[in-house]
């Protein structure tokens, strides 16, 4: 290889490592990055003074994202005003057929004031709707046993509003080099997996927690 041709590949290189550098700066992949496009408030459990925040990016149809909420509740019970839960939608559509439609379905319920009740029996209730061949029988079944409208409900179901919140969270999930779900960030450290989560995520929590002297 000529000094010419080295030159030119050399440069090449420096150009494509500043593009990424720049990217990561921009999009913030250790930080807090979703706030700066904030989640609704509805999706946001706790306080924003909690020195603990977990985003969740989560798939209502994956069965790891099922298995991952019980160790999360089970944080949540323990750490109690200590943490902040912000919900992130991630579903994966290719191998996945519902989650989209799941996920615009809290989407609406949150909208009208259920969001956490809705995720829950969503999760609850996964082997029920995921084998549907039309599972929005049983996600307008859910919205009407808490209590939801349902004329209100439908209209959300098919609005482009609430289709775009779930592609605003799928969107940053890819800016976050999200490729599974569920995806767990404390305090901007990844963890992935329930099994993580439990783990080394709880760790992560106490270390925390320790440093700071919080009762």
């Amino acid at each position: 290889m000529n000094r010419a041709l080295k030159r030119r590949l050399g440069g090449l290189l420096l150009a494509v490592a500043a593009s990424v550098a720049s990217a990561y700066g921009a999009r913030g992949f250790t930080g807090r990055v979703e706030m700066r496009i904030p989640a609704p408030a509805f999706r946001v459990m706790g306080s924003a003074s909690a020195p603990i925040e977990i985003v969740e990016y989560s798939d209502f149809q994956c069965p790891a994202c099922r298995a991952a909420e019980a160790p999360l509740r089970g944080a949540l019970g323990l750490y109690g005003y200590k943490v902040r839960l912000v919900f992130r939608d991630d579903p994966l559509t290719t191998i996945h057929p519902w989650a989209f439609e799941a996920a615009v379905a809290a989407e609406c319920a949150g909208r009208m004031g259920k969001f956490w009740p809705y995720h829950d029996m969503l999760y609850d209730n996964q082997g029920e709707w995921v084998s549907s061949k039309d599972p929005k029988v049983f996600f307008r079944s859910y919205a009407q046993k808490l209590g939801l409208k349902r004329k209100a409900f439908d209209s959300c179901l098919s609005s482009p509003e609430a289709a775009s919140s779930v592609r605003s969270d799928m969107q940053q999930a890819r800016n976050r080099w999200i490729s599974g779900t569920p995806t767990f960030f404390i305090n901007g450290r990844r963890f992935v997996g329930g099994n993580q989560f439990a783990s080394l995520g709880i760790h992560w929590i106490d270390q925390i927690l320790k440093k700071r002297n919080t009762p």
